[in-house]
């Protein structure tokens, strides 16, 4: 989220392929089990991120909340996804990282 406010989305989308990738690296396993538990964590990233974001619109009237549900749940469902799809290269990238070392 820091690197989002930074930087915008890309730095967001940045922030989710560095964590992802520390998490795949840290695995030390074989690149499914990486893509897998970088995939879980992009998306337990996405959902506190949501509930912030959303917590943040509607209490304290700061940062994007509101309009987050101005695309409806099936904008949200997409985001997670890509959220996930990032989680997931990250992850692979960081477990074989990991097993080339």
């Amino acid at each position: 989220m820091v690197l989002g406010s930074l930087f915008g989305a890309l730095g967001s989308y940045a922030g989710f392929i560095l964590v992802t990738l520390w998490v795949g690296y840290r695995v030390n396993e074989d690149v499914a089990n990486g893509a897998l538990n970088g995939a879980l964590t992009a998306l337990l990233a996405g959902f506190l991120s949501l509930i912030s974001m959303y917590i943040m619109g509607s209490i304290f009237n700061i940062g994007p909340g509101m309009d987050l549900l101005s695309f409806g749940i099936s904008g949200i469902i997409i985001g997670l996804l890509v959220d996930v799809i990032l989680g997931m290269i990250g992850g692979v990238i960081g477990s074989y990282l990991s097993s080339r070392t």
